[in-house]
């Protein structure tokens, strides 16, 4: 054979440019003595050869072209070598080597192709399927080199398989190594590797023993056809799983592959007769660490912080904020409260920068929590939670965050650039010292409200009377509100707002010259950032994220979610539990105890302490932008003086890394004026290249399991999901998925919200939506007290929501039990 196609005995690991991933690694398994069926490659020589004269590949410009002479008789000669009869036909992309990326299904796979002539045909149509729109948007999330990909092709005998299957040698939902999961079917394996059947699923221990084990519905069999091509015939759900016995052995298989590659791997398997074959081995994506035992606090604290933690933080947002910062804040915190320990290293472990899970915080108890307990219960007495604001630390904060705001990162030496982030954390160490003095009276306060309800026989009534106050982020809403009834009184601008979106909507906006309506909004819009500008989109622990200010595009978004007009959709209004609390002052138990000043006081005491926590998270938001402005300045700084290749590469570098740099616009020495070989200049690309890759490895990995967030949940048998219970009854609508402000705008009214969290941002949305499903938060998170607020079903820490509904499916949420289900099963629609 040519160097246009190799024999799989020929390859390794090292020949991943020329075979991709698929090809290489089936190279490594024979070599390493495991059964794998015959075959050849088709490299990526082949691919460059016949599709390289294309400027812009398209799948029908490579369906139409005629294949190399060269290539052609390569594989002839191949499939000739193979002795003939029906082949496999799969992708083996260089892409397919991206870290963190499975591209599982992305390209087109050929079974029972017989003939030379066929053969050439498949290889040519795997190579066009690498240009599907489908495989184009797949690749773009994991590398900025979509056009450079090429395509290697693996030919090999194709197995008539009696079963057939995937193999995991680690648990893809828990994260433990210590189990093997496997999937099987009767016939071909492209019945459970397209979905196409409901498997047997088994899950094995360390020692082989069977689990778990659930039987599947085998819908259908795929099978060859002796003259070429596969047969799809009604399966039989009676028909009798494979025994333990056999799974072990498969079991025992896996465990050796994964040991081979040293990490846990994503096999598939046939089986004839008593033989095990294996057709495909790729390390597995996105998956969670392995489990962990928490306890009680654990399970309460883990789905808080996890709710601020949407994706894994990037090295520089770590040391310079989400660690460096927030997590400093909770240190702080606790320690000024009951003198616990927290080590925010624990929390969120690194590997060289790069975060590897997260680890619900564990304080531990010092010699002096008893004495710091005990100043906390007489703070709760000596202060009442509104009286906060009056503090003249709190003064103080405001003014030195009013500072550093008007900080102009663009004429600041590299100094003042350091310093920035000290200034930074000493204004939000004093807002923990803030909530050190006034926290315990918000906890007092609710404590109180909770007895005097017991007491009137109205306990489960806390929801209803707490909401409703005078936050930052009520005001935020209604300036938005106000901004959306300033673009519906202008037929024009209320057009521009239906029909456009995103940048084309910030353009429109900001178009010279402006009508007096357009005018009257972009003063609003810059009022609103200068009040609001600073909160966060999509985390406070997520600094490269834009602010409001930082993206016009996700505030219009707002408004737009905010008009009205969708025709007849209903909005609704946030309470503000007054009614409420009238109804309850006319009950005849508290009209019996005489107890409506009382009731008065403490429903007013409760709400300041909801106030205090809401807008003391508020007060630490406001450093956040000018250090992302920071950050994002020195990255220009470095890139101009090709320290680093691009302004973006410092996320990939630790704070005290660049801390520790001289300025690098101040002339250097003379033996060092070849700035292209400096060590020092060379060490910081190859951390950023080291990292970047080490990040990508990780990216689609969940931070935590699931299942250790959420353990034993006992969900009902006509669930789609079972969570906590948020309340606000129950509603039926369509779902909208949305993982980003970026996608606000898509939201329509009546939809039923499924998002990973919500903070402040996503508040106007809940005017919208019908109902809202969060995959983290408890009780007291961002999603269930702005649903209460406005009268909606919530159910949180389903867990897996933004994976398990789709946009557009129709579903019922049961916000009193907690349940999101079909919504044939759900009932009337509210």
């Amino acid at each position: 054979m040519t160097r246009l196609c190799l024999p799989l005995e020929r390859l390794d690991r090292n020949d991943l440019p020329t075979a991709g991933g698929k090809g290489a690694n089936l190279g490594e398994l024979i070599r390493a003595g495991f059964a794998v069926p015959r075959g050849f490659v088709v490299t990526t020589d082949a691919y460059r050869s016949a599709v390289g004269g294309l400027a812009h590949p398209t799948r029908e410009a490579i369906t139409a072209l005629a294949v190399p002479h060269d290539v052609r008789t390569a594989v002839q000669a191949g499939y000739a070598e193979l002795g003939g009869g029906p082949v496999a036909v799969r992708s083996s992309a260089t892409a397919e080597d991206l870290p963190g990326a499975a591209f599982a299904g992305q390209q087109d796979t050929f079974l029972g192709v017989v003939g030379a002539d066929a053969v050439v045909d498949a290889v040519r149509d795997c190579w066009a399927s690498l240009w599907t729109e489908r495989a184009v948007a797949y690749r773009a999330r994991f590398t900025d080199s979509v056009e450079s990909v090429a395509m290697a092709v693996v030919v090999q005998q194709l197995v008539a398989a009696d079963w057939a299957g995937v193999m995991f040698t680690a648990n893809p939902v828990t994260g433990a190594r210590d189990q093997v999961v496997i999937e099987s079917s009767p016939g071909l394996g492209e019945s459970v590797v397209s979905g196409a059947v409901t498997p047997d699923h088994a899950v094995l221990a360390a020692d082989g023993s069977v689990v778990e084990r659930h039987a599947g519905r085998h819908e259908v069999v795929v099978r060859p056809i002796p003259g070429g091509g596969t047969t799809t015939d009604p399966g039989d759900p009676g028909t009798t799983p494979l025994p333990d016995s056999v799974l072990a052995q498969l079991a025992e298989q896996g465990r050796a592959v994964a040991a081979h590659f040293g990490a846990p791997q994503d096999i598939e398997w046939a089986l004839t007769s008593d033989d095990i074959v294996l057709t495909q081995s790729r390390p597995m994506t996105a998956l969670p660490p392995a489990p962990l035992r928490l306890n009680r606090f654990q399970r309460l604290i883990g789905p808080v912080i996890s709710e601020m933690l949407p994706r894994r933080p990037l090295p520089m947002e770590l040391s310079a904020w989400s660690s460096g910062v927030i997590l400093r804040h909770l240190e702080r915190l606790l320690g000024g409260m009951a003198a616990v320990r927290v080590d925010p290293d624990q929390t969120l472990p690194t590997v060289d920068g790069i975060v590897q899970a997260f680890v619900p915080a564990l304080p531990r108890p010092t010699g002096m929590t008893p004495i710091r307990l005990a100043r906390s219960i007489a703070r709760s007495v000596r202060h009442r939670p509104g009286d906060w604001v009056r503090d003249p630390l709190a003064s103080d904060i405001s003014r030195r965050a009013d500072t550093l705001a008007a900080f102009d990162v663009g004429q600041a030496t590299w100094a003042e650039l350091i310093a920035v982030r000290a200034r930074a954390r000493a204004i939000v160490d004093d807002v923990a010292d803030l909530r050190v003095e006034y926290l315990p009276s918000a906890g007092r306060a609710l404590v109180a409200l909770k007895a005097v309800l017991a007491l009137v026989g109205a306990a489960q009534r806390t929801g209803d009377l707490i909401v409703g106050g005078d936050t930052q982020t009520m005001q935020a809403n209604a300036a938005l509100e106000s901004m959306a009834a300033t673009v519906q009184a202008d037929p024009t601008l209320h057009q521009a707002f239906r029909t456009r979106d995103g940048d084309e909507l910030v353009e429109t906006v900001m178009r010279e010259p402006a009508e007096p309506s357009t005018a009257a909004l972009r003063h609003q819009l810059a009022d609103f950032n200068g009040r609001f500008g600073h909160r966060e989109t999509t985390s406070v622990m997520l600094l490269k994220d834009p602010t409001w200010g930082d993206s016009p595009a996700t505030v219009l978004g707002l408004v737009r979610v905010l008009l009205t007009h969708a025709e007849g959709a209903a909005t609704h209004v946030p309470s503000t539990g007054s009614a409420a609390l009238e109804r309850l002052l006319r009950a005849p138990r508290v009209r019996l105890f005489r107890a409506q000043s009382l009731l008065r006081s403490v429903v007013r005491n409760a709400r300041d302490g909801i106030a205090l926590r809401e807008d003391t998270h508020f007060e630490i938001t406001r450093p956040m932008p000018v250090v992302r402005r920071t950050v994002l300045e020195l990255g220009e700084r470095l890139a101009a003086t090709t320290w680093i290749d691009r302004p973006e590469d410092v996320w990939y570098l630790l704070w005290d890394e660049v801390a520790s740099l001289a300025d690098p616009s101040r002339p250097q020495d003379d033996h060092q004026h070849d700035v292209q070989h400096d060590p020092q200049h060379d060490r910081l690309r190859s951390t950023v290249a080291r990292r970047r890759r080490a990040y990508a490895e990780l990216a689609s990995s969940p931070l935590i399991a699931t299942a250790t967030l959420y353990p034993d949940r006992g969900a009902s048998d006509a669930a789609l999901l079972t969570g906590l219970a948020g309340g606000g009854g129950r509603a039926t609508g369509s779902v909208r998925v949305i993982r980003h402000p970026d996608e606000f705008g898509t939201v329509s009214a009546g939809e039923v919200l499924v998002s990973p969290a919500t903070n402040p941002a996503w508040t106007p949305l809940f005017a919208r939506v019908a109902a809202v499903v969060v995959d983290h938060g408890g009780p007291a998170s961002h999603a269930a007290i702005v649903a209460r607020e406005y009268g909606i079903p919530a159910v949180l820490a389903v867990g897996t929501g933004t994976t398990t509904l789709s946009t557009g499916q129709r579903v019922t949420v049961d916000g009193d039990h907690g349940l999101v289900l079909a919504a044939d099963e759900g009932g009337v629609e509210d």
